[in-house]
């Protein structure tokens, strides 16, 4: 993270994020949505397994990050806890989970085997099947099998390289496009809020209306991605 007079910075996959004066609050409501969208409950407390330069970490809560005014925590007035996704790290979220009730993890696409792994191995794979909600991060990237140790689990897209956020749609399955952060437009993703490059998506992808007619999102699928395939 870099800092001057004008912005925040974070360095991601292929760029880098620079946010300004208000942006942090703009996409801490922006995930707050997110999470409402993926059935996560207002005073919810929420562990996020992920690195800190991630907005899924550090969006989480004021205590966290400098100009944030309200964060996820704040939002929803629950409780945010932030962990480490590195394979030292995992290794003590099985203890956490005895200790703490957490109603949604939110964790990286590629953490779960290990974490799965590290639940059966200390004899915790019990605590996978609470009513906790699982939510599995997705990148653009081809990701493992379905986290089958875990029982109620959802998807949430995220590319880094523009700040895209689309969490699954309970109605089809699909991600769920907010418009207002983001633009489609030529088979590529505009974030309206940051100078982020566009996000190209691949020929493989389609792109439909929402299938809330009241809204003007888009859904976006991708072949081999949807349940059960």
């Amino acid at each position: 993270m870099a800092t001057d007079q004008s912005y925040l910075s974070f360095d991601v996959p292929d760029g880098r994020l620079k946010f300004g004066a208000g942006d942090l609050d703009f996409w801490a409501e922006h995930l707050t949505w997110c999470y409402r969208m993926l059935g996560v409950a207002d005073a919810a407390t929420i562990a996020v397994q992920d690195f800190g330069s991630s907005p899924l970490s550090f969006l989480g809560s004021r205590l966290l990050m400098p100009w944030l005014n309200s964060g996820v925590a704040e939002r929803m007035g629950g409780r945010f806890v932030c962990l480490d996704a590195s394979s030292e790290r995992i290794t003590l979220t099985p203890a956490l989970m005895t200790q703490l009730v957490i109603d949604a993890l939110v964790i990286r696409c590629d953490a779960v085997e290990l974490l799965e792994m590290e639940l059966r191995k200390r004899g915790f794979a019990d605590l996978a099947h609470r009513a906790m909600k699982t939510i599995v991060v997705l990148n653009d990237q081809p990701h493992g099998p379905d986290p089958a140790g875990f029982q109620n689990w959802v998807r949430l897209l995220h590319l880094e390289s523009a700040l895209v956020l689309a969490p699954e749609c309970a109605r089809c399955g699909g991600y769920r496009l907010r418009s207002g952060p983001y633009i489609v437009r030529d088979r590529r993703i505009y974030n309206t809020r940051l100078a982020a490059p566009a996000y190209e998506l691949s020929d493989s992808a389609i792109i439909s209306e929402s299938c809330d007619s009241e809204s003007r999102d888009w859904c976006i699928r991708f072949p081999g991605r949807d349940r059960g395939m």
